[in-house]
C-alpha cells in the first residue's frame, strides 16, 4: 500500500518542486512515515492479539466503511440531495476530525526524528511538507472509507455523475480540516508560550473529541427520523459559512445539471479556500515549525504550580489515609495523574464520552426533547446519570497501571516498604479521591436540580457503591503496581473477567440499587451496608505480598 501511494504522488512531483520541497528527500522521509505507521496500532482498531501489527490501515479503512454505510443511508430518507450531503459532508468531516485528534496530533507534533533530521541537509519546509502529506493521505483513505456506502448508493440512486463528482468534493474537504488544523497549530506555536503550549493542545483535543463525539450522538436522535424527512436546508448568508455546504453544493448541481450562482460561489470557496491553505501553510507558517518544536524540546521542567495545586494531595492524602506509605502512593499517584499528558488525553475524553451517553439515554423518549425534559421528574433515570460515574473510576484504575516512564517503578522495590498493599490502596483512594469527588459533584448538582432533595440518599448510595466497586475491581490488577507497565498492553484490561467485570459489577449494583428504590428506607439502609462491605475488600488489598506482584 505504501509505494502505491508514493507512485501516485510521484505524479504530482513538479508541483511540489514549485513549492520549493526537496522531492527525493521528502519521498525518502515519507516512506519511513508511513511504513512505521502502517505497524501501529489506532485508537479504533485495537485488537487483542499481541502479535506484531501490520497492515493497520487496512482494518482501519473496514471499520470506517462499516460505520460510513449509515451515513450514506441518508441519501434515501432525505428527498434533498443538497441537505442530504450538507448532513453527511459534516459527519465525515467530524469522524475525520476524531480520527486527527486521537491518532494523527501525535504525528503533527512529533518532535522526536528531530535528533536525527535536525543536524542532516533537509530544510524545514521539506519537514513540514512530509507532516501534512502523510496526515493528508491518511485522512483521504479514511475519509473515502466513511464515504464508501454513499458512494454507492448516490451512484444507484443519481448516475455516473454523482460517482465522478463526489470523491472530488471528499478531497477539497479533507484538506480543508488537515489544513485548518495545521494553521491552528502553527499560529498557537508561535503566540502561545513554550511552556504552555502542549498543554494547550492536550486541553483542545480533550474538548474536541468530546464534542465531536457529542454531535455525532446527540444530533440524529435529537432531530428525530420524521422531522429529518422533512428537513430541509435552503442557501442562506449563514450558508456560506458552513464548509460541508462548499462540498455538498458542486455535487448538488453536477447531478441537476443546473448551476445557480450561489451554488457556483459555494463551489468557489471549497475550492479556492483549501488551495490558499496550501500556500499559507507551506510558503509562510512552515518554515518555522521544526524551529519551534525543537525549541519546546528544550525547554525545561514546568513552573511549580500554584500553593493550592501543591497542598491540595496532601491535604487530602492526611484525611484519607493513615499510614506513611499509603500517603505517599496517594500523593505519588495524583501528581502524576494530573502531570502525565497521555494519561489524561486516554482518561478525561472517557468523562466527557459517558457524560454524553448519559444525557442520550437520559434524554431518549417518545417524545421531544421539551416533553422528555418535563417529564424527568417523575422518572428514576437519575440512576443512569450516578452510575455512569460509578464506571468512570474504575476506568481510571486500570489507565493508573500504564506509563510511557514505567523503567521507573523500579523504586518501588528498592524501597524498605514491607506491605506493598498500601501502594495499591493509597492509589486507589487517590483516584476516588480526585476523580469519583469531582464526578460525583457535578453529578449531584443536575440531579438535585431535576429531581430535588429526596434523591440525596440516593447519590449517597451510589457514591458508596462507587467505592465499593473500586476496590474490588483493582483485586483483579492486584499484582501490578501504579505507573508500572507500558502503553502497549493498555488492551488487556479490556480482555476476559477484568472488562466483563467493569461494565457488569456497576450495572449488577445500579439494579440493585433500582430496586431498593422501591422499598421503603430500602436506599437509606443500604448505605451503611455497603460502607460497611468495603472494609474487608481494602483488608484483602492490605494483604497483598512481593511474591504476589509481578516483576517490574
Amino acid at each position: 500500500m505504501t509505494d502505491f501511494i508514493l507512485k501516485i504522488l510521484d505524479g504530482f512531483r513538479r508541483l511540489f518542486e514549485i513549492l520549493k520541497v526537496d522531492y527525493p528527500k521528502f519521498r525518502a522521509l515519507l516512506w519511513i512515515k508511513l511504513t512505521i505507521d502502517n505497524r501501529q496500532e489506532k485508537s479504533v482498531a485495537q485488537r487483542k492479539s499481541n502479535k506484531e501489527v501490520s497492515n493497520s490501515m487496512i482494518w482501519v479503512m473496514f471499520i470506517y466503511a462499516f460505520m460510513g454505510l449509515f451515513a450514506g443511508l441518508l441519501l434515501v430518507q432525505i428527498p434533498s440531495l443538497f441537505t442530504a450531503l450538507v448532513i453527511i459532508q459534516a459527519m465525515i468531516m467530524v469522524m475525520t476530525a476524531v480520527a486527527l485528534i486521537s491518532d494523527f496530533s501525535s504525528v503533527l507534533l512529533d518532535t522526536t526524528d528531530n535528533a536525527i533530521i535536525q543536524f542532516r541537509p533537509i530544510d524545514g519546509r521539506t519537514l513540514a511538507v512530509v507532516r501534512i502529506v502523510h496526515i493528508t493521505v491518511y485522512m483521504l483513505m479514511i475519509t473515502l472509507s466513511l464515504s464508501l456506502g454513499t458512494l454507492v448508493v448516490g451512484t444507484v440512486k443519481y448516475g455516473p455523475v454523482f460517482t465522478l463528482t463526489f470523491p472530488v468534493s471528499l478531497i477539497f474537504s479533507v484538506l480543508f480540516i488537515v489544513f485548518l488544523s495545521n494553521i491552528f497549530y502553527l499560529l498557537l506555536i508561535k503566540i502561545s508560550g513554550e511552556e504552555r503550549f502542549r498543554d494547550i493542545i492536550l486541553y483542545f483535543q480533550i474538548f474536541m473529541a468530546a464534542v465531536a463525539l457529542g454531535s455525532y450522538q446527540l444530533l440524529p436522535r435529537l432531530m428525530g427520523a420524521s422531522l429529518l424527512k422533512g428537513f430541509t436546508i435552503e442557501i442562506r448568508w449563514w450558508t456560506y459559512l458552513v464548509p460541508p455546504a462548499w462540498a455538498a453544493a458542486p455535487v448538488d448541481a453536477a447531478v441537476r445539471g443546473v448551476i445557480s450562482k450561489e451554488a457556483l460561489f459555494l463551489t468557489l470557496m471549497g475550492i479556492g479556500l483549501p488551495v490558499l491553505f496550501v500556500v499559507v501553510v507551506v510558503k509562510y507558517l512552515a518554515p518555522g515549525f521544526n524551529k519551534a518544536l525543537l525549541e519546546l524540546e528544550k525547554t525545561g521542567p514546568a513552573r511549580e504550580k500554584k500553593t493550592l495545586g501543591r497542598s491540595s494531595p496532601i491535604f487530602f492524602s492526611r484525611i484519607a489515609t493513615s499510614r506513611p506509605v499509603e500517603r505517599a502512593a496517594f500523593q505519588l499517584v495524583w501528581l502524576i495523574s494530573s502531570r502525565d499528558r497521555k494519561f489524561k488525553l486516554k482518561t478525561y475524553p472517557t468523562f466527557g464520552y459517558m457524560m454524553i451517553i448519559a444525557a442520550v439515554l437520559t434524554l431518549r423518549g417518545k417524545g421531544g426533547l421539551a416533553q422528555t425534559l418535563q417529564n424527568l421528574p417523575n422518572t428514576k433515570l437519575y440512576l443512569v446519570f450516578l452510575y455512569v460515574g460509578c464506571m468512570l473510576i474504575p476506568m481510571t484504575l486500570f489507565q493508573m497501571r500504564l506509563s510511557d516512564q514505567f523503567q521507573a517503578a523500579w523504586i518501588y522495590r528498592s524501597l524498605p516498604i514491607a506491605r506493598p498493599g498500601d501502594l495499591f490502596r493509597g492509589g486507589v483512594k487517590a483516584m476516588v479521591v480526585k476523580f469519583g469527588g469531582s464526578i460525583f459533584f457535578l453529578l449531584s448538582i443536575p440531579t438535585l436540580f431535576i429531581w430535588g432533595p429526596p434523591v440525596i440518599d440516593d447519590i449517597g448510595l451510589a457514591f458508596v457503591n462507587m467505592i465499593f466497586t473500586s476496590y474490588a475491581l483493582s483485586l483483579i490488577v492486584k499484582n501490578e503496581l501504579p505507573f508500572a507497565k507500558p502503553y502497549g498492553v493498555a488492551r488487556e484490561a479490556q480482555k476476559g473477567i477484568a472488562g466483563f467485570l467493569l461494565l457488569i459489577l456497576p450495572g449488577l449494583l445500579g439494579l440493585v440499587h433500582f430496586g431498593l428504590t422501591s422499598i421503603p428506607y430500602g436506599v437509606l439502609v443500604a448505605v451503611p451496608v455497603i460502607a460497611v462491605l468495603i472494609w474487608p475488600v481494602s483488608k484483602i488489598i492490605d494483604s497483598i505480598r512481593w511474591d504476589m506482584i509481578a516483576p517490574v
